[in-house]
């Protein structure tokens, strides 16, 4: 399922310390998707139970990408790679193993 950024409500902090998302008063899951006053998609967010969760991309204003990040509870894993307007990649990060929060 896709919404619009501006039919989510965030609230609480999950696991890794980012913002909790909810749609219908419900944790969502999903792909949060954002677009700019032209209508072009400018970010898309994975989220699994109303935790960054997946695939995140932000985009230029031109449609190309910027920055592509994979997170686990809102934190970081695998490769982090930004590329400047132009196409080219720019900056690349390993961020590790995907987070696994502790069990209680």
């Amino acid at each position: 399922m896709k919404v619009n950024f501006e039919d989510i409500e965030i609230g609480n902090v999950d696991a890794g310390g980012g913002n909790m998302y909810y749609y219908n008063d419900e944790p969502f899951s999903g792909t949060i998707v954002e677009y700019n006053a032209e209508g072009v998609l400018i970010g898309e967010i994975s989220v699994l139970n109303g935790s960054s969760h997946g695939k995140s991309v932000l985009y230029y204003d031109n449609g190309q990408k910027m920055e592509e990040l994979f997170q686990s509870y809102s934190r970081p894993y695998g490769i982090f790679r930004k590329w400047d307007e132009n196409g080219n990649l720019i900056k690349e990060i390993d961020f590790g193993p995907e987070y696994q929060p502790e069990k209680r």
